[in-house]
């Protein structure tokens, strides 16, 4: 479905420029500025992004830059949001979208296993969501030595790697741990039948604690596995031969998700109204996932270095992350930071962004 959404523009604005004017102006002289090397008549065609989920208000920041017109004013005629989940990696690589939006850790094992041809140019999330979950209690799982013998759910695909890598990162043996399929149900946490559930600090948490349990949450990112979570994906012939293109996309992305920080309510009224109408969402779980993710996706020390932007120190800890998953990988055959640096030396005023 097409979404660009002359309807909501007006609404939006004003959200915006209520929470933060001074952001929101930067935002626009960017905007009339041309910045993107392609302008209003459409130089660029139409794109198509892949997201990882359906359309909640993880991907809030897209939103805004669909309905304020900032891919449009980077040369782009349409904007296409492809709901997931599916084979991220595989669609960008296939041509059915343009940008897919995917974790380092999926996007390195594809690239290292299958010699797909795609490369992450930015990092949404400047590290990943993923958490284990535990009742608050005596069987709580407070440190990663707490995972030895327990009982974690888990869903299909890469979750359970993703806890033994967790467990090989602390020296825990990933064989004393009894990984029970979850399948998306973290009332298997609430109801005994696991000590620790998979899942995501700005997901499965948030529904939890607002269902009254007391989480203790055991952030992967803060022991050990620091790699990137939702990240732009494109393909290597994409970098070496559109490059001026996907510059364009990643510059309405840094306008979206700056104006997505500065004020997260205006993400979550078109998530609930618009993007994401027809998905019975929860206005509070919606609200609140916005207000968290936003030390994701702009935590203070990228506040210098920009939206996206990982830097050497980064890419290395995602690197050695990675490879307690069991993926061997260079970093040059899974980043390509160079589009963003490009960018932030070319349009310094970027790089301000308001909380």
């Amino acid at each position: 479905m097409m979404s660009t959404r002359n309807r909501t523009r007006t609404r939006t604005r004003a959200l915006i420029a209520v929470a933060s004017a001074t952001v929101l102006a930067a935002v626009l002289a960017s905007c009339s500025s041309g910045s993107g090397g392609g302008d209003a008549e459409g130089d660029y065609g139409d794109l198509a992004l892949q997201l990882s989920f359906v359309k909640n208000s993880q991907n809030v920041g897209e939103y805004i830059a669909d309905s304020e017109g900032f891919y449009l004013d980077e040369g782009f005629n349409t904007v296409d949001l492809i709901a997931g989940p599916t084979a991220v990696e595989a669609s960008v690589a296939s041509g059915k979208a343009d940008v897919g939006f995917s974790t380092a850790l999926t996007a390195a094992n594809v690239i290292s296993a299958e010699g797909m041809p795609v490369k992450i140019v930015g990092a949404v999330y400047q590290r990943n969501a993923f958490t284990i979950l535990s009742l608050d209690g005596p069987t709580a799982i407070r440190t990663p030595q707490d995972l030895e013998g327990a009982r974690i759910g888990v869903t299909a695909g890469t979750a359970q790697t993703i806890v033994e890598a967790l467990a090989r990162a602390n020296d825990v043996d990933p064989d004393t741990i009894t990984f029970v399929p979850a399948e998306g149900n973290p009332a298997l946490l609430t109801g005994g039948e696991v000590d620790g559930y998979f899942g995501l600090d700005t997901n499965e948490r948030i529904v939890l604690e607002q269902a009254g349990e007391d989480i203790v949450s055991l952030p992967l990112a803060e022991n050990g596995l620091p790699f990137a979570g939702t990240s732009f994906i494109v393909t290597d012939e994409a970098i070496a031969n559109d490059r001026d293109r996907v510059k364009a996309f990643l510059i309405a992305e840094i306008k979206g998700w700056s104006a997505a920080v500065a004020d997260p309510a205006a993400g979550v009224e078109l998530t609930l109204n618009d993007y994401g109408s027809d998905l019975g969402l929860d206005a509070d779980k919606e609200a609140a996932q916005a207000e968290l993710q936003v030390d994701y996706v702009y935590p203070e020390s990228i506040q210098e270095s920009g939206l996206f932007l990982l830097t050497p120190d980064q890419i290395e800890a995602n690197i050695t992350a990675i490879e307690y998953a069991g993926v061997d990988i260079a970093a040059a055959d899974l980043f390509d930071m160079s589009l963003l640096e490009e960018i932030y030396e070319e349009y310094p005023e970027l790089l301000e962004v308001a909380k």
